[in-house]
Order: C-alpha cells, then structure tokens, then sequence
C-alpha cells in the first residue's frame, strides 16, 4: 500500500472492501443455505459476480 503514491487511498479502499467481503457474504451465504437450501444459495456470490462485472466495464467510468 504505502508504494502506491497517489493510489494509496484507492489500493486501501480495495483493501477494507475485501475484507468485509470475505467476512459479510459468507455469513449471508451460510443463512440463505440453512433458509432456502445450499444450491438457492449460490445466488448471492453469483450477484456479487454480476456487480464485480458491471464494475469492471461500466460503473468505473468517470462521469461527467
């Protein structure tokens, strides 16, 4: 992170997001599987896949 230069506050972002990722969604997968069963279930990583995707090709646009 601290090679980043200008980028530091973005790679750190990246960072926490990751973190809190891999600590949320698999509580949230672990109660849609005990809820609605364990292959329903895997719609939620499949979402966060759809999200990442969009991301990637649209949302990082600047605007304006």
């Amino acid at each position: 992170i601290a090679e980043l230069g200008s980028l530091t506050g973005d790679g750190s972002g990246l960072l926490i997001m990751a973190i809190v990722g891999g600590a949320v969604i698999p509580l949230g997968m672990g109660f849609l599987a005990d809820h609605i069963g364990l292959h329903r279930a895997f719609i939620l990583p499949a979402v966060c896949y759809v999200y990442i995707v969009y991301y990637a090709f649209r949302g990082s646009r600047p605007v304006g």
